[in-house]
């Protein structure tokens, strides 16, 4: 499956689609002042002309419905994600079952993959089937909800893809877009529910002489009910190609969504589409629906979605229950990673208490919590950075060793300011020093198109040693802000075709783990052996190399960028003292944010940064 095509294509469809909704509404108005128009003149044929303000109030009245519909639909979910969780019988997961802390980490883990802040998990304990739903107006109240039976029937892989799918809906604003929808087609039934009541005969059984408008208002309300529906129902489906391209974009395999889909799919087929589990005005939510039809299913069929993920049919997966896992599911470091995450993780000793703790007053607290008590305000200060000539002059020091003594990037601000700004930096570790730098870079990604241009030729002078290259080419990414394409793999774009690429960049990170020599060239022997390219020759060093080299990594297939990140951490963590360092573990990290690879668990659980 060609994703990032397929990703491109279901947003202009969604956008064509959007504005014939809106073409909907307009023909409506148009043809109910025709209808109405034709009912006056049968009603009343004796008028010569028409009452005042007869096609704006008509005009109106459409509108009043429609949009009133859409406003009273809206107010029922209000309260954003956790209020549909309840509607559809769902209730937060707990911490004391390993299913359901599995569902936490994995939700934790897809939102940092899809860079988005992590939404509340939810479980439908009482459903057996394979199924979920996202909801939320925005990503502060969103909640993705997994049923039971998905929980007991899917591997983690498959779970991770269910909750990537349900996560792209969040991220590209499915959730937010439907709800509306919903509103505009509960809008348009009312149309057709005013007619009804003007056609319905009193209490003597008479009829009044609205019939005919009410006729009309039916016929029309009708119309316009199963043409919103329709398009609505189109707009979903487009949609759910959209999330299921995502899903494989963020777990980086086809195997997890596509088992999960093929597992529902021998569930349909044995035990009937009941088990959807999604009917009335939250069927477009879910996963998977019951289908109404090809004008009215708000999903595509399963055995598409399954050929596209696949690129050809696939047989179904049993849906057995799985073996419950055999240990306690952790709760992963990684999510730490996710956007927002360092307002709601504790320090090891808050900079408020730590003023009134009198050892840490006296100088008398553990050094390592001293350490990271100056490392949390030095953080509070710099995320306050917000001029151009502050922006400058950090980025140019932060691509030098901490320790380096050069005056160069401080030269336009005052002194005063300089000794602050540089006693903040000096007080990060490695790790937290490479957050900065690449919060500040985002920062700049929003400057005119000349101070970007000018900054990346400043900065990429002082770029000097294949380290500071490393980090230059990680602010140039965030300065340009361009995401990496996900392609299939091909005869351009292999990973097995880039040998010596690999070859320089494991030699550019060598040299920038700030290890003795002995200790840098055990780690890239070992790493170079699991990567196959052992026996290539090394080519001279030099930083225009070392950027060709990850310039071509970042355009290897997406399922294939995560693999180089994994042996370099794999090679990193056999050497507990290397383990240890976090210069080694700031420039693995810098490595897999270039290639926007997943971290490893090794490198995860030693890592505890926050990015903007």
């Amino acid at each position: 499956m060609r994703f990032r095509r397929h990703q491109e294509a279901a947003q202009a469809g969604t956008r064509r689609l959007v504005a014939l909704f809106a073409l909907v509404v307009v023909g409506l108005v148009v043809v109910v002042n025709v209808a109405l128009l034709g009912a006056y003149r049968l009603t009343v044929p004796w008028s010569q002309g028409l009452p005042r303000w007869f096609f704006e109030t008509n005009t109106a009245l459409v509108l009043l419905y429609v949009l009133g519909g859409c406003a009273v639909e809206s107010m029922r979910l209000r309260e954003g994600g956790a209020h549909v969780a309840r509607l559809a019988g769902a209730r937060e997961a707990g911490a004391t079952d390993p299913l359901e802390r599995r569902l936490v980490n994995v939700v934790a883990e897809m939102a940092i993959a899809a860079n988005t802040k992590p939404p509340a998990a939810w479980v439908l304990p009482r459903e057996d089937a394979i199924n979920a739903f996202a909801a939320g107006w925005t990503a502060d109240d969103a909640v993705v909800a997994v049923t039971r039976g998905a929980l007991e029937r899917l591997d983690r892989a498959e779970l991770q893809g269910v909750v990537g799918h349900e996560i792209s809906h969040l991220v590209h604003g499915d959730t937010a877009l439907n709800m509306r929808l919903i509103g505009m087609v509960w809008g348009l039934r009312l149309l057709f529910d005013l007619g009804r009541g003007l056609t319905a005969p009193d209490a003597r059984g008479r009829r009044h002489v609205g019939v005919l408008f009410g006729v009309a208002l039916m016929a029309v309300g009708a119309l316009g009910w199963l043409a919103g529906r329709g398009l609505q129902a189109a707009v979903s489906r487009q949609r759910e190609f959209l999330a299921d391209a995502s899903a494989v974009k963020y777990t980086r395999q086809v195997a997890g969504l596509g088992g999960a889909l093929r597992k529902i799919a021998e569930q349909q087929r044995t035990r009937g589409d009941r088990l959807a589990a999604c009917t009335g005005t939250l069927a477009h939510l879910f996963l998977v629906s019951s289908s109404l039809g090809a004008w009215w299913a708000t999903h595509p069929p399963l055995a598409e979605r399954i050929r596209r993920l696949y690129g050809r049919p696939m047989p179904e997966l049993r849906a057995d229950a799985l073996p419950p896992p055999s240990d306690v599911e952790p709760a992963l470091p990684i999510a730490a990673l996710a956007p927002t995450a360092a307002a709601r993780r504790p320090t090891a000793v808050a900079p408020e208490a730590a003023r009134h703790d009198p050892l840490q007053r006296c100088g008398l607290a553990p050094p390592a919590v001293q350490r990271q008590t100056r490392e949390a305000e030095a953080l509070q200060r710099i995320a306050l950075w917000q001029g151009p000539g502050e922006i400058r002059a950090a980025l140019l020091a932060l691509l030098r060793p901490p320790a380096a003594d050069d005056a160069a990037p401080w030269q336009a601000l005052a002194a005063p300011r300089v000794a602050a700004m540089r006693a903040d930096l000096d007080a990060l570790a490695p790790t937290a020093r490479l957050a900065t730098l690449d919060r500040l870079a985002r920062r700049a990604a929003g400057w005119p198109a000349a101070a970007r241009q000018a900054l990346l030729g400043e900065t990429k002078a002082a770029a000097t040693t294949p380290a500071a290259a490393l980090r230059w080419l990680l602010l140039r990414k965030r300065v340009r802000g361009v995401a990496l394409g996900f392609a299939a793999p091909g005869a351009r774009n292999a990973l097995a075709d880039r040998a010596d690429d690999l070859v320089v960049a494991t030699a550019v990170l060598a040299d920038a783990l700030g290890v003795d020599s002995r200790a840098a060239d055990a780690w890239a022997r070992r790493a170079r052996h699991a990567l196959r390219v052992l026996d290539r020759p090394l080519p001279p060093l030099r930083p225009p190399r070392a950027w060709r080299a990850f310039a071509r990594l970042q355009r290897v297939a997406g399922l294939q960028r995560p693999l180089p990140v994994r042996e370099w951490v794999a090679a990193w963590a056999a050497d507990p003292d290397l383990a240890a360092s976090d210069t080694a573990a700031a420039t693995l990290l810098a490595a897999a944010w270039l290639l926007e690879a997943p971290l490893p668990p090794a490198l995860a659980a030693r890592v505890d940064v926050a990015r903007e």
